[in-house]
């Protein structure tokens, strides 16, 4: 189980050859007008997955033909494309990890279906703003390299305690509701003995 799986999304906001590095073992998705940035930079597209409605014909075309398997989907469906590419991804593929670059900007229902996702599967999101990632129970180092870092409870957090951030905890209890993490800094150590914890790492859009 080596395959580290990257998947492209759209909006297209992001600086492509700043967030990715190639990695032995990647499998490379991309998903609708995410195919845009892995046919511009030339990247061996392992999957490609979307109705490809947001894709120029030409581009199209260079999809169909770069591609080693293609999932053509239906404008009329009940999943995003997003969404159909992970679970088809969970269901017929072993894996070490699953980063999805995009997601994140533009439309807000898109982006709280994408956080449905983080709920569901073990997915890191990135931009150039924001990383975003769950934490099962257990203890943990946190390098943030962002200007903040904020935690949330995607199940209810027990016993949470954080040591060298700015603002500290201790064996503090989290739910769902609770957002006394919001716009903390720096990096750390943090533990909990019980729950899910959204970890959202992101700067001001005007960091460069």
């Amino acid at each position: 189980m080596s395959k580290k799986i990257k998947i492209f999304c759209g909006p297209n906001q992001y600086d492509f050859l700043k967030l990715y590095s190639p990695e032995e073992g990647d499998y490379i998705v991309g998903v609708d007008s995410g195919l845009e940035y892995l046919i511009k930079h030339h990247i061996l597209i392992d999957l490609a997955v979307g109705d490809f409605d947001s894709l120029q014909p030409d581009l199209l075309d260079v999809v169909m033909k770069q591609s080693k398997k293609v999932l053509e989907l239906d404008t009329k469906k009940n999943m995003t494309d997003l969404a159909f590419a992970i679970d088809y991804l969970y269901n017929h593929m072993d894996y070490q990890s699953i980063t999805v670059y995009g997601g994140i900007g533009g439309r807000i229902d898109h982006f709280l279906a994408n956080v449905n996702l983080i709920k569901q599967y073990d997915l890191e999101f990135i931009d150039d703003q924001h990383r975003l990632y769950p934490l099962r129970k257990g203890r943990y180092t946190i390098q943030n390299q962002h200007q903040y870092i904020s935690f949330f409870a995607i199940e209810d957090v027990y016993d949470l305690t954080m040591r060298g951030f700015a603002y500290e905890l201790d064996q503090y209890y989290l739910s769902t509701t609770d957002s006394l993490c919001v716009s903390n800094q720096g990096s750390g150590e943090l533990e909990f003995s019980k729950g899910r914890l959204l970890i959202v790492m992101t700067n001001d859009s005007f960091i460069p």
